[in-house]
């Protein structure tokens, strides 16, 4: 009878392939720690391009991290996408000024729950109802944000679901 020892299988090292993206992309554009903001802000657009989630985005700022950018030069190469967004005040001027009831009801379903949880729903709800304030003080017509920036089924389920909220404190205050 023959013993037989097990050999290991080699393992092949992890790559990350933002990592590689990255040293393409600084290979190309000859970009470097010691590049300026300027530099690196001139092709964030491109790399942007190929980073997609903000899981790749932060893996990109972790390795420029470790290659030692600066802050204001990580900003300037991957700057920071939440401050794309507009803000409830912002999104009701832009809808102000052009007037469009098609942008009213777009940015209006836009600020509404991202899914059916009864946290979201309220907080979906109240945002809707902030944007319509902010409206009516751009001076939009009022039919126009009755029309095309309520939704009264989500003002019905936010309702039911605070007097639910209500009905529940309430019992406890009893006791």
């Amino acid at each position: 009878m023959a013993i037989t020892k097990a050999t290991p299988k080699a393992r092949k090292p992890k790559t990350n392939n933002f990592k590689s993206i990255l040293e393409q992309f600084s290979e190309k554009y000859n970009l470097s720690a010691k590049s300026s903001p300027k530099q690196l802000s001139k092709h964030n657009k491109e790399l942007g391009a190929s980073l997609q989630g903000w899981e790749a985005r932060k893996c990109v700022k972790d390795l420029l991290t470790r290659r030692k950018y600066s802050k204001k030069k990580k900003e300037a190469l991957v700057p920071d996408k939440r401050k794309e967004k507009f803000t409830i005040e912002k999104r009701a001027e832009y809808c102000a000024k052009t007037g469009n009831k098609w942008d009213i009801h777009r940015h209006s379903i836009n600020l509404g729950p991202k899914n059916n949880d009864k946290k979201e729903v309220i907080a979906g709800a109240s945002r809707q109802y902030r944007f319509r304030e902010k409206l009516v003080k751009a001076g939009v017509n009022p039919k126009i944000i009755n029309s095309y920036a309520k939704d009264p089924d989500l003002i019905r389920r936010s309702n039911r679901i605070q007097k639910e909220y209500r009905q529940l404190r309430e019992l406890f205050d009893e006791n």
